[in-house]
């Protein structure tokens, strides 16, 4: 029974991890349901890239475990419904089967299909593009521009490409198609357009959550995020980088 429930407030953590939440929120699960379910001297040491917790049952005899993160995302709704989940769980105390039903449903609902979230990535960065000055037929191409960057995070994440790879190819693409709607008319000022579409890679969530977690003194997690969002910074900047110097080597070879 100690196991089960430990590996359930695990599984709880993890969840919290992989949808971007932050570490020390994390952590506060896992040693709140611990402590709903009587447990004595919970502990729980989570990082970007894993989880460990440990309890000492009525035996006297501590109990551990581990939990891996290999993948991450943005899901503030699913961060949402585990705190919420969690908090009832502290306040009912119906106990770890009924709370395992409710984190099964968590984990199983759907998040927003593609056209939404099409949608979404083209009207935030037309804003976007707005909002540092663009014109509007640069919001319009700006809006394009996010549509073909989330098909192609879409298509990487379900490939399961690494991170790195995404972000380069995604920068590549921004850079590309910005040029290519300024070439065909559709935007007039091409650093607005690519600063406005561009916005839809950078990882503001990791590097908030990385001065969060150095504020509040976890600094193995904040360093952790922080050489997280360096990456896909640098990500970012070399498949923009490379997408204008091949545009700008064929404009020198051809036109």
């Amino acid at each position: 029974m100690t196991e089960d429930a430990l590996s359930l407030a695990a599984d709880a953590g993890r969840l919290i991890l992989e949808a971007g939440g932050e570490t020390y929120r994390a952590e506060e699960i896992v040693v709140s349901l611990c402590v709903s379910w009587d447990f004595r001297d919970a502990e729980c040491f989570a990082t970007p890239t894993g989880l460990m917790a440990s309890v000492t049952d009525g035996g006297a005899l501590s109990r551990a475990t581990v939990r891996r993160v290999a993948r991450r995302s943005v899901d503030l709704h699913r961060v949402s419904r585990l705190v919420e989940i969690t908090a009832r769980e502290r306040v009912c105390r119906e106990g770890p089967l009924q709370f395992r039903k409710a984190l099964d449903s968590v984990r199983d609902e759907k998040s927003y299909g593609p056209v939404v979230s099409f949608i979404a990535a083209g009207a935030s960065v037309a804003f976007f593009t707005l909002l540092f000055g663009g014109s509007l037929g640069d919001s319009c191409a700006a809006f394009l521009v996010g549509v073909g960057i989330k098909a192609i995070q879409f298509a990487g994440s379900s490939r399961r490409f690494p991170d790195f790879i995404i972000n380069s190819v995604g920068g590549a693409a921004t850079a590309a198609l910005s040029a290519a709607a300024v070439y065909l008319g559709l935007a007039q000022n091409l650093d607005k357009t690519v600063i406005g579409s561009i916005m839809l890679l950078v990882p503001g969530l990791s590097t908030v959550n990385a001065i969060r977690d150095t504020i509040a003194g976890d600094l193995v997690a904040g360093v952790a995020r922080l050489a997280d969002a360096f990456m896909a910074a640098a990500a970012i900047s070399l498949g923009a980088g490379f997408a204008f110097s091949i545009a700008s080597f064929v404009q020198k070879a051809f036109l």
